[in-house]
């Protein structure tokens, strides 16, 4: 294949991979802890590959996180479109960045989408815990240099 080969196998398996790590269950003290596997996995192809998975793959994203989670049926796939648009926007200059300050992006990328998801739920719903959700963005931006350099590792294997 060509070194610029685009994989969909590559998208495939990652995002089957995010689904599974967000569907393994944790004890309760560290369910507050869980990164944004989906999240991180749809962020990293768009900086990879914009043009291939964008807002519209970010919505049917979306629409799986609300089937898994068990949520009102649009809330994920709203939040992850707002954030995708977001990305995209900054998606050259994010790529130039060192790994600290993607991490850091990150964290905010993920605290955005959070906060949007929890906000629409305690609107429609019930409130969650405050600012809990800050822990979980907290631990996404800390896995996302070791994702990152696994997707990097996969795409390259499936070339």
């Amino acid at each position: 294949m060509v070194a610029g080969a685009f994989s969909w196998l590559a998208v495939l398996l990652s995002f089957v991979f995010a689904g599974v790590l967000e569907l393994v269950a944790l004890p309760d003290m560290l369910r507050g802890f869980r990164p944004e596997w989906l999240v991180l996995t749809q962020m990293y192809w768009l900086l990879r590959r914009p043009d291939k998975v964008g807002i519209s793959f970010a919505f049917c994203i979306g629409l799986v996180m609300d089937v898994m989670a068990g949520s009102y049926f649009g809330i994920h796939a709203m939040a992850l479109c707002l954030v995708t648009y977001l990305v995209l926007g900054m998606h050259k200059r994010f790529k130039m960045f060192p790994m600290g300050q993607q991490a850091a992006i990150m964290f905010i990328v993920t605290g955005v989408h959070l906060m949007i998801v929890y906000s629409l739920r305690a609107a429609l719903s019930y409130a969650d815990n405050g600012l809990d959700y800050l822990w979980q963005a907290f631990v996404s931006a800390l896995v996302w240099p070791l994702l990152l350099v696994f997707y990097d590792r996969l795409v390259f294997m499936l070339r």
